[in-house]
């Protein structure tokens, strides 16, 4: 046998060795990245590798932002975990369910030792390492829980360090403040002008081996140690005070003995700008409008969202730093910190677990939980991320696009799961509920051989139904005397509704596709109308007074039968004039069996809010032409705001919308007896109950988040018992569906 000769040139083997020894930076750079953009990217993920680095470049490839030099502004919290966090939890929920929005919202429940500091990237792995080095030279961690001392004002809710262990944690944030002026501003001294820049706080503390530059000494070194505290409320009404005032003292804190300290980071845009989550999909109409993704965060103006009198508005997106126009309602405010790049996680307490494992095997990246390994995936017991850190499975290319370049952050099983458990119960809060969970054996050997993505699904334990959980017609709803359901038919009722699906928001810019030279109505779609009835403006005239498409038709329809087969009763219907509000109100009739005997009364003062239309009130359909297209409109009406009156509310506020609304209903009420149906928008469900129930009117923020919460054809119900108007149950279950694109044939042809 050939004797097998040695090999003087390097071999593979030892190639690849030395390769595997190089620095994430080294390896972005050796990909072709500039290294400005390579350190940006580090940073932005919280020095994750570089696969994750490398998807954040290609998703920020239209960041007008990339190469600009502004350093991320960094902050560390001593955060509370286990059964304290969970009380917090619970009470920021309810706070903010009860009463509204308040500062304390804007953050997880934490104390801050060092406040927002500037650095450039290429020192982001060393600010990591300072805070697991500092925590490791104190060598002390906490063996009972942190004393503290609750304080409540007129501005101002929280919890008050007492002195003995804000003293330790003052020490904390001092030594961190010293190691990283040490290893930073000395390391790069010959840089030191730029780093100044970067850090306004540090300076005056040197160390005895190291000489920090005489520019440096009179910079000023100040880390967050006054007063420590854990916020529970501020920037509240003082309305509020007493609601706020008795949730908090529910909390106990004699159970706040589990703390860790966090690294965060943030993005320098953020620190001017509210953070809204992403909670319906969009794709742009118009060059300057903002592509949403589910899961995505938008950081938009607190101003502009206010004053927008169109519900639009510029936003910046976190996924890929883009900016353009969006529809604010397709958006729902939530924390500054979802928005935050997490990491490190240093833990304060004995023998606890981390409530984010550790920043090693979890990573949180702007908001973002990511298992870098997948044995890590397989193995943690934290299987939660965020909220709104989900992206929703599309065959959309554009989802397609954003799997491809955030590729580590989608396979994660538990994004998956929760974004697919938040779109299913997102309308119907009861909705039962399907527990979803990873497959996870307890013996490590089975665990080992388990794939990342099974599941197991457990249905919920069966329960027989109830009589209105079925639209089959042998459904049992007679009424017995002296029974529960009779007396309810005895109270007078209201029921609102909104139109059905509408072909402009289904297909966009239509007008000028569907219609010829001459004016004459083509059909592109079978989900459009086969035809559309005269009137004297057409096409022009649809472009404010869309129809519904045939799907819309029909979900009014549904609602009708459904109101029919719970033997509902109706004695007036009022509709708003938009011609999308009349087919809907026909077609729901058609499903009652009441075509002919209940005329649509058309009332211009339940139209939606004037200040969506800035060039005057839609040229709607008349009673002739609404007649002549065979609509069963009552001629003889008289409105209670005529149209011409709203054309003198262009400019009325949201307060004044809600007062239009209401006042219409009161004088139905007023002038009717029995039952009344109202068919019109989305807000006219919470426009005319609101008031009518004990509310005040919304602001305009609050009304924009509530009607993103009322899809086509949403029916509320408002019956009077004893005297008093109340929100109930509908008599009918919701219409839903999934959204079905557009078809193309073509498509199977393409190579």
């Amino acid at each position: 046998m050939a004797t097998l000769p040695p090999r003087k040139s390097q071999t593979p083997t030892r190639i690849c060795i030395s390769k595997q020894h190089l620095t994430p930076l080294q390896t972005l750079l050796q990909m072709g990245f500039p290294r400005h953009r390579a350190e940006k990217a580090l940073a932005s993920t919280g020095n994750r590798g570089v696969q994750i680095a490398s998807d954040w470049l290609l998703a920020h490839v239209n960041d007008g932002t990339l190469d600009e030099c502004a350093p991320r502004e960094y902050i560390i919290y001593a955060c509370p975990t286990g059964p304290f966090l969970q009380q917090l939890e619970e009470f920021w929920a309810k706070s903010r369910q009860m009463c509204g929005w308040n500062g304390a919202h804007n953050y997880v429940p934490h104390i801050t030792l060092v406040s927002f500091f500037k650095a450039p990237d290429e020192c982001s792995l060393q600010l990591s390492k300072a805070l697991k080095q500092v925590v490791d030279m104190t060598g002390a961690l906490l063996d009972r829980p942190l004393k503290l001392e609750p304080y409540m004002s007129q501005n101002f809710m929280g919890f008050f360090v007492a002195e003995e262990d804000a003293n330790y944690l003052k020490r904390l944030a001092l030594q961190y403040v010293k190691e990283v002026s040490n290893s930073i501003i000395s390391d790069t001294y010959e840089q030191l002008d730029a780093i100044v820049a970067c850090f306004p706080w540090c300076g005056a503390v040197s160390s005895g081996t190291r000489c920090i530059p005489r520019s440096s000494r009179s910079i000023s070194l100040e880390p967050h140690v006054k007063s420590l505290h854990l916020t529970l409320a501020y920037q509240f009404p003082q309305a509020q005070f007493n609601a706020l005032k008795a949730l908090v003292e529910t909390l106990d804190a004699s159970c706040a003995s589990n703390w860790e300290l966090r690294l965060y980071s943030r993005d320098p845009r953020l620190a001017t700008k509210q953070v809204q989550k992403v909670v319906y999909p969009h794709n742009p109409h118009e060059t300057d409008e903002l592509e949403l993704r589910i899961g995505d965060y938008i950081y938009l103006n607190t101003e502009v969202v206010d004053s927008s009198s169109d519900g639009w508005a510029e936003g910046i997106s976190w996924l890929t730093g883009s900016t353009g126009h969006l529809p604010v309602n397709y958006t729902e405010r939530t924390a500054e910190s979802d928005a935050w790049t997490l990491h490190r996680v240093v833990q304060l307490s004995k023998s606890v677990a981390s409530s984010l494992t550790s920043a090693e095997d979890l990573d949180i990246v702007d908001g973002r939980s990511i298992s870098t390994e997948p044995d890590d995936r397989q193995n943690t017991a934290h299987p939660d991320i965020i909220e709104g850190s989900s992206f929703e499975e599309s065959e959309q290319s554009v989802e397609k696009y954003l799997r491809q370049t955030l590729k580590p952050c989608l396979e994660l099983p538990s994004v998956q799961l929760l974004n697919s458990h938040n779109l299913t119960h997102q309308h119907n809060p009861n909705t039962p509920t399907i527990e979803i969970t990873t497959n996870m054996s307890s013996s490590s050997t089975s665990m080992s051989k388990q794939p990342v993505d099974e599941i197991l699904v457990e249905p919920p334990a069966a329960q027989p139904p109830r009589p209105d959980d079925t639209l089959s017609v042998h459904s049992d709803h007679s009424l017995h005397p002296g029974s529960l359901d009779a007396s309810h038919a005895k109270n007078r009722k209201i029921y609102i509704m909104r139109h059905g699906e509408r072909v402009d928001f289904t297909f966009g810019t239509w007008i000028p596709y569907c219609f010829d030279e001459f004016g004459n109505y083509m059909r592109k779609d079978l989900n459009m109308p086969k035809t559309l009835p005269r009137r004297k403006n057409s096409p022009e005239g649809w472009q404010n007074d869309s129809p519904l498409t045939n799907v819309g038709v029909y979900q009014a329809n549904l609602i009708g039968q459904a109101l029919l087969e719970a033997q509902v009763q109706i004695d007036h219907v009022y509709c708003s004039p938009s011609y999308r509000c009349i087919q809907t109100c026909t077609s729901a009739l058609e499903g009652l069996k009441l075509t002919g005997k209940q005329k649509i009364k058309l009332e211009p003062g339940l139209f939606e809010w004037m200040a969506w239309y800035p060039s005057g009130v839609p040229d709607w359909l008349t009673k002739n032409e609404l007649t002549e297209a065979k609509f069963d409109v009552d001629l003889d009406y008289e409105p209670v705001q005529p149209a011409s009156e709203l054309t003198a509310r262009l400019k009325e506020s949201t307060e004044q919308f809600y007062e239009r609304n209401h006042d219409v209903i009161l004088q139905l009420l007023e002038q009717t007896t029995g039952n009344i149906l109202v068919v019109a928008h989305a807000t006219t469900l919470d426009t005319c109950s609101r008031q009518l129930t004990g509310g005040v009117p919304r602001s305009t923020n609050e009304l924009r988040q509530v009607i993103h919460k009322i899809p086509y054809c949403s029916l509320a119900t408002v019956e009077q018992v004893d005297g008093v108007w109340k929100l109930v149950e509908p008599e009918c279950l919701p219409v839903t569906h999934s959204k079905n694109p557009r078809f193309e044939w073509n498509a199977l042809s393409a190579t």
